[in-house]
């Protein structure tokens, strides 16, 4: 007996404890009813702990708070996993509004099957109101935000953030990497960061077929120690989009500017350009580099004739054979100027570079191109050819000065082939030094 006595002491105790403490001790079965209050409840919402009894804390919330409590804790419950600081109205006996903050842990029975929660709930009216308001604002925020702890889990993320990863339902309590598993390539790294006291970089990555933006800052518990990040997010999709056409549209105008209009062969501009490369790499590794230079014979006569109209169409038949008469990828057909054209041979030494000038100029005369101005009685074009070693011929130092140079002998070459009779090859021997 004196052992059954001090047992229902214990008990007495223990129910005094719960009963009179600042905080409401309660439980709740898997379908989320109460099977045990504290009168702490009387205090807190002015209903009797047998009221409670067989009733869901829904039941004692404006509507609108019940869906939103409701939605938090079916995912709590999916999971079976402990909670605290759910912050949540509730309606007091006398129609005032009471703001409690809610701990709970899961309940199993033998067979491990989830049977309730037990928790307590804390008057929090004087902070909570202002605390539920922030968290509306945080909420319902346009720009998607998140928080993790060190581990990486979301401790808190707005619906801009569930929508932004496409996911159905709240994001607390998941894994940011489960979401967008590419954020596990920098999270550790400014986890780590933000331990030393390093600032945090911003990122930008592609996560399905969107581009993602994300700004992290730390967050210090009250001892200063880092207790994880807070994400800032932005879809920036459309920005990358844009500069990528931006980036399209630049590469096309840079690729007009080494163009020519008319024949759509690369321009005097990019021919310089490229020759002075060419001149480099030759002098670098000691191969020759060639250039044949053409020009359309009689060429005023055919446009005063046919028109000038007619005389593009002339320019650009005589690109599209030269550019088929030229064999190797690295070999660049220019349009030089008017009825001049240029074609840099890297590589080729005399006799490939007369070879090839041949060739171009044979192209040119199979067009049949008629010509009556000409006393060929067809388009043709005469061709000078000349061939340099830069690490042995005498090649200006300066870039421009070797390229114009080169240029000037291709037609010192070009007019010994006009002089000599028009439609054919001559080639121009290196002076000594080469002119400027």
């Amino acid at each position: 007996m004196t052992s059954d006595a001090g047992v229902r002491r214990d008990l007495q105790h223990l129910r005094e404890l719960l009963d009179h403490n600042s905080d409401w001790a309660w439980e709740v079965d898997a379908q989320g009813r109460y099977t045990y209050c504290s009168r702490m409840v009387t205090a807190l919402l002015g209903h009797p702990p047998e009221a409670m009894l067989g009733r869901t804390p829904f039941e004692f919330m404006p509507p609108a708070e019940a869906a939103r409590v409701g939605e938090a804790f079916a995912a709590i419950i999916a999971e079976r996993r402990a909670f605290s600081g759910l912050v949540n109205r509730n309606l007091h006996a006398d129609g005032r509004i009471v703001v409690l903050e809610t701990s709970g842990v899961p309940l199993f029975d033998s067979a491990g099957d989830l049977r309730g929660y037990r928790g307590i709930d804390r008057d929090i009216s004087e902070l909570g109101e202002r605390v539920l308001q922030l968290e509306a604002v945080y909420d319902h925020a346009a720009v998607p935000m998140s928080t993790v702890d060190t581990a990486g889990i979301l401790v808190m993320g707005n619906r801009a953030m569930a929508a932004l990863c496409e996911h159905d339902g709240p994001v607390a309590g998941l894994r940011l990497t489960d979401l967008l598993p590419e954020a596990a390539q920098w999270l550790d790294a400014d986890l780590a960061l933000a331990r030393d006291g390093q600032p945090l970089p911003t990122h930008e990555f592609a996560w399905r077929t969107r581009w993602l933006y994300a700004a992290p800052h730390a967050l210090h518990d009250a001892l200063g120690r880092v207790a994880g990040l807070s994400i800032a997010w932005m879809d920036i999709t459309a920005r990358r989009q844009a500069e990528q056409l931006l980036t399209e549209a630049n590469r096309r105008l840079e690729g007009y500017a080494r163009q020519d209009y008319v024949t759509g062969l690369y321009n005097r501009r990019d021919l310089d350009e490229r020759l002075a490369l060419e001149i480099g790499r030759a002098r670098r590794d000691g191969s020759p580099l060639s250039l044949c230079m053409a020009d359309v014979d009689y060429f005023k006569a055919y446009n005063d004739g046919a028109g000038h109209l007619a005389g593009d169409d002339c320019l650009r038949t005589i690109a599209g054979a030269l550019r088929r008469a030229v064999s190797r990828p690295g070999d660049a057909v220019s349009r030089y100027g008017g009825e001049e054209f240029v074609v840099v041979l890297a590589g080729t030494d005399e006799a490939g570079a007369a070879h090839v000038a041949e060739r171009l100029r044979a192209c040119v005369e199979a067009l049949d191109l008629a010509h009556p101005s000409s006393p060929l009685g067809r388009v043709t074009v005469s061709v000078g050819v000349v061939t340099c070693r830069p690490q042995r011929d005498p090649v200006a130092a300066d870039d421009a000065a070797a390229v114009a140079g080169l240029l000037r002998l291709a037609d010192h070459a070009l007019y010994a082939a006009k002089h000599a009779g028009r439609n054919r090859v001559a080639t121009e021997p290196l002076p000594t030094t080469l002119p400027v």
